[in-house]
């Protein structure tokens, strides 16, 4: 009985021990998470490419480095400056919208006014130390950013040339009799992953052709940037392109409530042809991500762990839920688990 309770609070400390651990060096565990992502997508494509062209996968994989950087090369040389200056007339129309609305709601006594707070010339000081600081806070931030990015970048790249090696490594570390479970169990999350990431791409791309179409129809000036930032936000399931719909809208109402109530509209049907189509077909190839548990897992790692947590909630969620059917419904307790 003592040796139970003994083993009961050894696996709780444990277990408190390695979630302390994760909270603390979260950043990196995401940063290093979000390479593996990107470098299992990486090897998906580079293996596609190299069965239909009939190359060798290193080839592949030079390709397709090489074509994507090109293309980010050019866009961001062809496209930069105006995305810009559109990305700052969405932010001031957003701002502009939000305060019609608050003086609406103020006007009909459902808000009370707030007085703006006034700076005297005796806290003039203060306010500029306090700016300051803000510029020196964000300077680190951008200087942070940067960096994080360079070392995804050349993380992703390692691991997409020569996945084997880490799968490898993965597997020797456990004993020899778990070795296939391990095995099979990287395999189906590699497959779930791949096809998430790729499917992803294609929700990126049909959404923000078809919404930067469809503005560019009707006329709206600001439709290139609305496009890219739709198409950005789509790589994030369900809250994502709902939060794509706020400079959508707001935009489109600036231009007339006729032309509010038709963008609205629109994107209306453009996000339920997405949800019932593209998301399926995603879901069959990798795993059916339940839509309550996905919020719930976003919101909680928004909290934590900032935008960072919200976009990898997806990709970590999959892996969670491949995980357990793997380790605990098929391999421990012996059920079969319906693959798609």
């Amino acid at each position: 009985m003592g040796s139970e309770r003994r083993m009961r609070t050894d696996t709780i400390l444990l277990t408190a021990g390695l979630l302390l651990i994760g909270y603390l060096l979260g950043e990196v565990i995401l940063l290093v998470f979000a390479a593996v992502v990107f470098a299992v997508g990486l090897d998906g494509i580079s293996q596609s490419l190299s069965g239909r062209l009939n190359i060798k996968r290193g080839w592949a994989l030079l390709a397709v480095v090489t074509g994507i950087t090109a293309i980010i090369i050019g866009a961001i040389a062809l496209t930069a400056a105006r995305l810009v200056q559109q990305f700052q007339e969405i932010s001031q129309t957003v701002l502009d919208v939000y305060e019609q609305v608050q003086e609406w709601l103020a006007d009909r006594g459902v808000l009370e006014y707030i007085d703006g707070l006034e700076i005297n010339g005796g806290e003039n000081g203060e306010a500029l130390g306090e700016m300051a600081g803000q510029v020196m806070t964000y300077g680190m931030s951008a200087i942070g950013a940067v960096s994080s990015l360079m070392i995804l970048i050349v993380l992703t790249l390692f691991l997409a040339g020569n996945p084997e090696l880490y799968r490898r490594g993965a597997i020797r570390i456990v004993t020899p009799e778990k070795r296939e479970m391990v095995a099979d169990t990287l395999s189906s999350l590699a497959h779930a992953l791949r096809w998430w990431f790729l499917g992803q791409l294609v929700s990126m791309a049909l959404l923000g052709v078809t919404v930067g179409l469809g503005l560019f129809l009707m006329g709206i000036e600001l439709w290139f940037a609305l496009a890219v930032l739709t198409a950005l936000l789509t790589f994030i399931p369900f809250l994502g392109p709902l939060i794509a719909t706020v400079p959508i809208v707001a935009v489109g109402f600036t231009e007339g409530m006729e032309t509010g109530l038709i963008v609205l509209a629109g994107y209306i049907v453009i996000q339920t042809v997405e949800g019932n189509i593209i998301v399926p077909m995603i879901h069959q190839k990798a795993v059916d991500l339940p839509p309550a548990l996905l919020i719930s897992v976003q919101v909680l790692l928004s909290l934590i762990f900032g935008v960072v947590g919200l976009i990898l909630a997806a990709p970590l969620t999959i892996v969670a839920m491949v995980s357990v059917q793997k380790l605990w419904i098929e391999y421990t307790l012996g059920e079969t688990v319906r693959q798609d």
